[in-house]
């Protein structure tokens, strides 16, 4: 009952991130004279199988983005839960917020902050802010390729208490509209402790989304999260391979 009720608070959690997230949009729509708006989506991916396996995976995700003049903004909030045979197997929150602002022709500097529970990786939580310096090698209407550079501050639990530490951060970002009904993206991070550099972590994300209607997508997306010292007894490794719908306002 404690796993239980321990569960649904940090679900309301990303659920009330995710809703401040959308927050700004809700007050954008409402000018509808700007001309560079908010663009938001609710990501939604289920799998269920019963018979000589009972399987259950739920991916439910909000994220907003919004391009205006020399600022980049960008949040997300995503929640995972899976099942086997009635036993849990996946229990993962993520949270991400990034801000850029661009200066001097393609240079710019960001601001980012990111969060992660993972109860199957001993992660009790995790909380990152950082300032970085990047580079827009590509920036058009149909594609984006941006690197950072920067330095950031973690807090983090892994089963053994608290601990705090500065880190680097090396982060790569590319996006390429294909037509008018589909997109490719890709991110990958790198982040080293400073003061034990054979602890760190990198992160690796890249999806497929298709248009199925206006305002709904189909997309497919692979995971990569590795830690290089993770808790006692856990992988290093955490792979993921979602497919799922997305709407978008």
């Amino acid at each position: 009952m404690k796993r239980l009720v321990m569960k649904q608070r940090y679900l309301m959690s990303a659920l009330f991130t995710g809703a401040l997230a959308v927050v700004p949009v809700m007050a954008e729509e409402e000018l509808v004279e700007e001309k560079n708006q908010w663009v938001s989506a609710v990501d939604l991916g289920l799998s269920l199988s019963k018979g000589n396996t009972d399987n259950l995976l739920l991916r439910f995700g909000l994220q907003t983005e919004k391009k205006d003049g020399p600022d980049a903004y960008f949040a997300s909030a995503s929640y995972k839960y899976g099942e086997e045979d009635a036993e849990a197997t996946q229990d993962e929150i993520l949270g991400k917020a990034t801000w850029k602002h661009a200066y001097s022709g393609k240079n710019f500097l960001g601001l980012r902050m990111d969060a992660r529970r993972d109860s199957f990786a001993d992660i009790d939580y995790r909380f990152s802010a950082g300032v970085t310096y990047g580079y827009y090698w590509v920036d058009t209407e149909t594609t984006t390729f941006t690197t950072e550079l920067g330095l950031g501050i973690t807090t983090e639990d892994k089963g053994l208490g608290n601990t705090t530490y500065l880190n680097g951060l090396f982060d790569q970002h590319f996006e390429h509209k294909i037509n008018e009904n589909a997109k490719f993206y890709q991110d990958l991070s790198f982040a080293p402790r400073l003061d034990h550099l054979d602890d760190y972590r990198i992160e690796f994300e890249m999806g497929l989304e298709t248009k199925i209607t206006e305002t709904i997508v189909f997309k497919v997306s692979f995971e990569d999260r590795y830690e290089s010292l993770p808790a006692v007894g856990k992988e290093k490794n955490d792979i993921k391979f979602i497919t799922g719908l997305s709407y978008k306002f």
